[in-house]
């Protein structure tokens, strides 16, 4: 699988203080794969930052075998996101 990050998503990350390694993680093996309009898929991944559990998002399309990552975020709503 190869991961190719917009120019969008990486600025989001920088701003959100994501990591590359971080994304590529909730790529590779995603607690929950949710799947959105015209394509589009969001990777959830649980994680913990400074002792606190946070859900990694990362959204992106998948076009033959390459994932590219539209955008990404952190959020608390843990229950939102996993128990859809």
């Amino acid at each position: 699988m190869k991961i190719v990050f917009s120019k969008h998503s990486r600025n989001q990350m920088v701003e959100r203080n994501i990591s590359e390694d971080k994304i590529i993680s909730a790529l590779s093996s995603p607690d929950k794969t949710i799947a959105q309009s015209q394509g589009k898929f969001q990777a959830v991944k649980l994680t913990k930052k400074n002792g606190k559990k946070y859900l990694i998002v990362a959204v992106y399309r998948r076009i033959n075998s390459t994932k590219r990552v539209i955008t990404a975020f952190l959020t608390t709503k843990i229950k939102k996101y996993l128990l859809k």
